[in-house]
């Protein structure tokens, strides 16, 4: 039976509607070679939800080109709370926000957090538990949780699904985990996917439809957005890059391995090198950051072969994908222009010319917050409209 007019014009506005939700802000260019329609069905559908008050615009952020930026779409989101937790290899982050995501409140305790899936849970759900409480928010005004885990999630059955890389999750489901903890439903994605995110909606990479972000810190992982969405591979394992082999025979690795990039070039690792060469280390590994240490000419040869090593391995990955930019992000990011310069190197030595003369190497701007602000944006594109 032939579809009429009507519907059509409803798939459409469906169609949009749900590239916003995943992917935003967005342009109207943007969302016209995402969803495939043309220009002026996109325009002309936009403005029906602009109309309804179903979405809102605003004016790019960061624009270098010449004339009027273009106008950035978002979904406008009904009253009530997010909320967004992080949970790294050290630390658990929360942060209570608006369904805007302007946030209210937030905190951060200190927690081995791959020891005990278990106990990580708990302490995240005191956590969420203290930010409601002291912004007076009841529980039942969050209209969604999401949480980002430090290692490969099975996207079709929720599982933690690797019994090296965080083995004190194996097998553990931590949305349900979670959720049976908070009283509500809780979305679960990698951190470094929501770095990702995070920065392609907020950060650097607002204007660019395919990034790399690369979480440099006690382990390595990247997260890939492609074509303007998230990408997290058929399994939930894309961008486990801290296990690539880069050094036969090397140093021990938790995942059983040896000489993985993870067991070469973590904040970890280049902390242990920087003491050896004498310099001073902090007294815990959650204060780890190279910003105060790359003037001395020592320090500064030390991250810059780490930004070689970890630059090997994007170069490769780059070749592959063909991102427009590069952010990197973790404690070694502190390393600022000594690490960048390692990674260009690399790819000049190793990309292919077409793609080492073109892609651009930031760090960034989010920094320790952008897995963080990316649950937040997960949590308002997932929260019930």
């Amino acid at each position: 039976m032939p579809t009429t007019p009507n519907q059509r014009i409803e798939r459409s506005r469906r169609t949009i509607l749900d590239a916003l939700n995943q992917s935003f802000p967005a342009t109207r260019q943007e969302l016209s070679r995402r969803t495939g329609l043309a220009p002026s069905t996109v325009a002309g559908i936009v403005r029906g939800l602009l109309a309804e008050g179903l979405v809102h615009e605003h004016e790019a952020a960061d624009h270098a080109g010449r004339g009027r930026p273009s106008a950035r779409l978002s979904p406008r989101r009904p009253p009530g709370h997010i909320v967004g937790i992080d949970f790294g290899h050290t630390h658990i982050s929360a942060a209570l926000a608006t369904t805007a995501q302007e946030i209210v409140t937030e905190g951060r305790v200190r927690l081995d957090v791959d020891a005990s899936a278990g106990n990580a849970l708990d302490q995240a759900a005191i956590l969420v538990a203290g930010l409601l409480d002291r912004a007076g928010v009841p529980a039942g005004s969050v209209r969604r949780t999401a949480a980002g885990i430090p290692g490969p999630i099975n996207q079709r059955t929720g599982r933690i699904q690797s019994a090296t890389i965080l083995a004190g999750w194996a097998g553990v489901r931590p949305g349900r985990e979670l959720g049976a903890r908070l009283g509500d439903e809780v979305v679960i994605a990698n951190d470094a996917e929501l770095a990702a995110l995070a920065e392609h909606t907020h950060g650097a990479g607002q204007n660019v439809s395919d990034l790399i972000y690369v979480k440099a810190s006690h382990g390595i992982g990247a997260g890939l957005i492609l074509a303007g969405r998230r990408y997290t591979g058929a399994y939930g394992a894309s961008g486990e890059i801290g296990h690539t082999l880069v050094q036969e025979g090397g140093s021990q690795c938790r995942c059983g391995q040896r000489g993985c990039l993870e067991s070469v070039v973590s904040i970890g690792e280049v902390w242990r090198q920087l003491t050896a060469a004498g310099l001073p280390s902090p007294d815990h590994p959650e204060d780890l950051s190279l910003d105060a240490l790359v003037g001395d000419p020592v320090a500064a040869r030390i991250v810059a072969d780490a930004g070689r090593r970890l630059g090997r391995v994007l170069s490769d990955l780059c070749n592959a994908l063909d991102p427009a930019m590069l952010v990197i992000g973790g404690e070694l990011a502190t390393g600022g222009d000594a690490l960048l310069e390692g990674i260009r190197e690399s790819l000049r030595r190793f990309a292919q010319p077409a793609i080492s003369d073109r892609v651009q190497v930031r760090s960034s701007p989010l920094g320790h917050r952008a897995a963080l602000v990316g649950a937040l944006t997960l949590a308002a594109a997932e929260s019930p409209l």
